[in-house]
């Protein structure tokens, strides 16, 4: 499969380019770059890829910007994408995170990471096509949109009503980190009488209910919780 995945590569230093191209093409990837964060919207729409690898730290047109260009691109606004930054403190990840970034990863970095979370990311976007039919799986859960239930190895669990919205908020993001922002605006649509604390109960008790399913709500510090497979 890895063969017919194109990652498109957006940074100005050549060096880091060439690298990438080299060894992500070693794992079976089709990668093309551009140095020219000017130039990369129309090299990325022509290319057509299944992942983008954005440098945050780029003269005159920076990744955040770009970033946000290619959220708006009606060709490219659902490609995953990750992005490369020298500066990893809490605030710049949020402000990537909050765009559209799919991860985030600093440099400098161990290139077989960068791998693993590029296939982790692959593995995730091929799961959500089924979730145009109205049911969404992971691991052992199975929500259904259309009679509003949450099955878990096969037994209905009860959820409330924000209990769904949130958990179904989650499952549509899985993988990706989100801010109590996010939540609160996406589950709660920031209705003023709900406050940050709401968003950490309302986890605590979803937490509770999908123990045994084999996924978890992890709380990343500093930044928000994001929704993964439980690997213990």
């Amino acid at each position: 499969m890895s063969s017919r995945i194109r990652i498109f590569v957006v940074d100005d230093e050549q060096d880091l380019t060439d690298l990438l191209h080299y060894q992500l093409g070693k794992e079976g990837f089709k990668v093309k770059f551009s140095n020219n964060p000017y130039e990369a919207l129309g090299n990325a729409r022509d290319f057509n890829p299944d992942l983008i690898i954005l440098d945050v730290m780029m003269p005159d047109l920076n990744g955040f910007q770009l970033l946000r260009m290619i959220r708006a691109d009606n060709l490219l606004q659902k490609t995953p994408v990750i992005m490369l930054t020298a500066k990893t403190d809490v605030e710049h990840r949020i402000k990537g995170l909050e765009q559209g970034a799919d991860d985030y990863l600093g440099k400098p970095f161990d290139s077989q990471e960068l791998v693993l979370r590029i296939r982790s990311i692959l593995k995730r976007t091929a799961e959500q096509v089924d979730d145009d039919q109205g049911r969404i799986m992971f691991g052992n859960l199975l929500l259904d949109e259309e009679d509003h239930s949450i099955s878990i190895s096969g037994n209905k669990v009860d959820f409330t009503l924000t209990e769904f919205k949130l958990l179904h908020y989650f499952l549509k993001r899985r993988g990706r980190v989100q801010t109590r922002d996010n939540l609160l605006l996406g589950v709660w649509k920031f209705d003023a009488d709900v406050e940050t604390r709401t968003v950490d109960v309302h986890i605590r008790r979803v937490r509770k209910k999908i123990q045994n399913a084999g996924i978890e709500i992890e709380t990343i510090r500093g930044v928000g919780y994001r929704l993964v497979e439980d690997l213990n």
